[in-house]
């Protein structure tokens, strides 16, 4: 059976972890109607994925398709071991636009942060436009909503 989980992030991927987090984790918790929520603050950049519910990368200002090929070589020149990543601008092979990695159209949504706040969801789907408003009025920034299925 798959483990599937809520997560949010910072649309900003340097944004920094808010002060009151548990307010934000026992929110999301609620939401999810679970007790199994938590917040990981890493210090440095990660990749925070969808796991099986991502299928698709797409360059932002055309829509083209971006190969998984070309993505993992991106993924591996950005990323600095013990640093995280650094987000390099790069020419995309469709427009020639010049875009982060945190920049593409992820499907599911997936993207660039130093925390994360997740909560664990059963028999619920992702959330709702307002469920999110009301978490980003908790951080006071704003938020994408990552769903998780591992």
């Amino acid at each position: 059976m798959a483990e599937c989980f809520l997560v949010i992030i910072p649309k900003n991927p340097e944004a920094k972890i808010p002060a009151d987090t548990d307010v934000l984790r026992q929110t999301l918790a609620n939401m999810a109607g679970t007790t199994e929520a938590r917040v990981k603050d890493y210090g440095k950049l990660q990749f925070i994925d969808a796991g099986q519910n991502a299928t698709d990368i797409r360059c932002r200002d055309c829509n083209a398709r971006i190969d998984a090929d070309e993505w993992h070589i991106w993924m591996q020149s950005d990323w600095r071991g013990a640093e995280g990543f650094h987000l390099h601008l790069h020419s995309m092979p469709c427009c020639g636009t010049e875009l982060t990695l945190n920049d593409l159209t992820y499907d599911g949504p997936q993207g660039f942060a130093s925390w994360f706040v997740s909560a664990r969801r059963k028999g619920r789907g992702p959330l709702t436009d307002a469920e999110i408003q009301t978490l980003e009025a908790q951080a006071a920034l704003p938020l994408k909503a990552i769903d998780q299925r591992y």
